[in-house]
């Protein structure tokens, strides 16, 4: 059940988008285990008024938040992963990239919990 949001102030089209969703999902699917695609909710919030380090150059905010826990390996080859296609599709080096992690133990879907 992870929810991943990725925030920019790079432009998102729908092609994008569609290879972003794509991608993300086949890394989450190596990098995590148990998680997988039909699970996966994205949202991506492009053309946002964002600045990192004082300049408002290209930049990412990726936030997973995932039920349940991880290893820290898992994180660690997610980051490198998502890292890697946030900035290879939409041109923002991985400097300027952050990807935040946060762990859920209530998890509401379809009227009910996990």
């Amino acid at each position: 059940m992870p929810y991943i949001n990725i925030a920019s102030n790079v432009s998102f089209g729908a092609d994008k988008t569609a290879a972003l969703k794509e991608k993300i999902a086949r890394a989450l699917e190596t990098s995590m285990p148990g998680k997988t695609e039909n699970w996966l909710m994205l949202r991506f919030d492009g053309g946002q008024s964002m600045y990192f380090g004082g300049s408002d150059a290209p930049c990412v905010m990726a936030d997973v938040c995932v039920y349940g826990k991880q290893s820290k390996e898992s994180y660690a080859n997610m980051t490198a992963a998502v890292t890697e296609i946030l900035s290879a599709e939409c041109g923002v080096p991985a400097g300027r990239i952050y990807v935040k992690y946060t762990e859920y133990d209530k998890w509401g879907w379809n009227g009910g919990n996990f």
